[in-house]
């Protein structure tokens, strides 16, 4: 449903068939994976857990000699055959579907509205054309009182043709519309000719049958090649995004070094500024700089000044040129980072909804829904936080990347901590008793 409403307007009057919106949110539903993949881990295994801790079976394994890791070992396995899933999803499947999804996107977006032709309402639709029908037969499609503006020939001839009925056909191909029209007359504006003896403002013809022809190129669906959409971030893998960025870090640095030589014509740099590395400061008298100049001293002057501001210019040419370059590095990371974070997210939420369900000991759709859910938004809303400042270069990408998985670590070794423990973290009595020796010492 966010799909469609978020791109309504381009697809809405295009007549796009069923089956090319289907393909379209087929290849959407790709990018909804990440979503529902670390939520589904987490609900599923809140539940198995929380219906063997609440049916005590748990209890029976543990008193039988069976550690809690023993027990989490082969949902643990089919976990992480999961994760290796989610991986495959985030390299391989998301990239291609992105692919797809964005190239067939453009095309829709692209296409022209259909023809639909209204009684009474001019349609400009088709290019250089504009036409009135004045009504419309619905039973036998045919039309009556119609004018057509055709300005196909520019703005200096243009040509009017009215007829009293007429019908519309389609090519087989559906290339060209057919427009046959009977009892009209048509109006056409001449060039004036000055080289002729005698010349006519206009041209008239009655006609009884007359057949317009509309080429519809323009509304139909071309695909465009998809290697056109390609290099976008989205539409990598990881070794293609290391690629990217080693490529656009080497042109970063070579515009760097340029910099650095074109601007050694002006000025000469102590290598240890390039290095940044801030030099020992050096005191020059201002009378012995007075003194060294030579004889012109106006003129020199002057050309000390022209060469600060073609400096000056030169700086902020490369520092304007190079921030694009370095926010595309930035975004490159971002999603190369994303490529791993998704599999270890599966692992995590598995730790934390495994031992959670063992420690509350509630199946079914109640509690663990809610609890699920709960701990979810905050993992969402901390990987939103750390993409954000990723983006906006508050943080690295690295960092900003697997925040999320920094904050629900601890979560999940803790729980798990607990679990293994048999600990009375949720238990209530284990509290009252807990409030209760307090008051008791105080």
């Amino acid at each position: 449903m966010q799909f469609i409403w978020i791109y309504i307007d381009d697809m809405a009057g295009k007549g796009i068939g069923l089956v090319v919106i289907a393909k379209l949110m087929f290849f959407f539903s790709a990018s909804i994976i990440p979503l529902a993949l670390p939520l589904s881990i987490l609900l599923s295994s809140i539940m198995t857990f929380g219906n063997l801790g609440e049916t005590y079976e748990l209890i029976a394994a543990k008193a039988a000699g069976v550690s809690i890791w023993r027990i989490f070992k082969p949902m643990f396995v089919v976990v992480f055959m999961l994760a290796l899933f989610g991986f495959f999803v985030s390299n391989v499947l998301i990239p291609q579907a992105t692919l797809k999804h964005k190239a067939l996107l453009y095309d829709i977006k692209q296409q022209k509205p259909t023809l639909l032709i209204r009684d009474g309402v001019f349609y400009n639709g088709i290019e250089g054309i504009s036409m009135r029908v004045g009504r419309k037969d619905p039973k036998t499609g045919e039309l009556f009182d119609i004018i057509i503006y055709d300005n196909r020939g520019g703005e200096q001839n243009p040509v009017v043709v009215t007829a009293q009925r007429g019908t519309m056909n389609m090519s087989e191909d559906g290339r060209y519309m057919f427009f046959n029209l009977f009892n009209g007359y048509r109006y056409e504006e001449m060039e004036k000719q000055s080289n002729y003896y005698k010349s006519y403002p206009h041209l008239g013809i009655s006609f009884a049958e007359e057949e317009v022809v509309f080429d519809m190129y323009a509304f139909n669906l071309n695909r465009t090649d998809e290697s056109l959409f390609k290099d976008g971030y989205q539409m990598l893998n990881v070794l293609e995004l290391q690629e990217k960025i080693d490529s656009l870090t080497e042109l970063l640095n070579n515009k760097y070094k340029y910099t650095y030589t074109y601007a050694n014509m002006y000025y000469r740099f102590n290598d240890s500024l390039y290095a940044h590395v801030k030099p020992a400061p050096v005191v020059v008298p201002v009378q012995y700089l007075a003194d060294s100049l030579p004889a012109d001293r106006a003129n020199a002057l002057t050309l000390a000044l022209s060469n600060a501001r073609s400096m000056k210019s030169i700086v902020d040419f490369v520092l304007t040129d190079t921030k694009e370059t370095r926010k595309m590095i930035i975004r490159y990371k971002i999603e190369w980072h994303r490529k791993f974070t998704l599999s270890v997210a599966c692992i995590i939420m598995f730790f934390i909804g495994a031992p959670f369900g063992s420690i509350i000991r509630k199946g079914g759709f109640g509690m663990p829904v809610v609890i699920s859910v709960l701990l979810y938004l905050v993992f969402h809303i901390v990987s939103l936080t750390g993409d954000k400042m990723a983006k906006t270069q508050s943080a690295s990408p690295a960092f900003g990347m697997w925040l999320s998985i920094m904050v629900l670590f601890p979560i999940g070794l803790f729980l798990t901590y607990q679990a293994a423990n048999d600990s009375g973290l949720f238990d209530k009595s284990a509290w009252v008793n807990l409030i209760r020796r307090f008051k008791t010492r105080t």
